[in-house]
């Protein structure tokens, strides 16, 4: 039995679609403010993870 052979190629050149500087800005919000979240949480509530000790 034989596998069947892969094929890739790789193509440079300037993308297909071009994506507005302010929807680059709000994806970049969006990331930093799912990833700050729980930090933030955690900072506002630190009186509550230090009572349990």
């Amino acid at each position: 039995m034989r596998l069947a052979a892969r094929q890739m190629s790789v193509i440079s050149g300037p993308p297909r679609v071009r994506i507005s500087f302010v929807e680059k800005v709000l994806h970049g919000l969006a990331i930093t403010g799912s990833m700050m979240i729980i930090p933030c949480f955690v900072l506002a509530n630190i009186k509550n993870y230090k009572a349990r000790d």
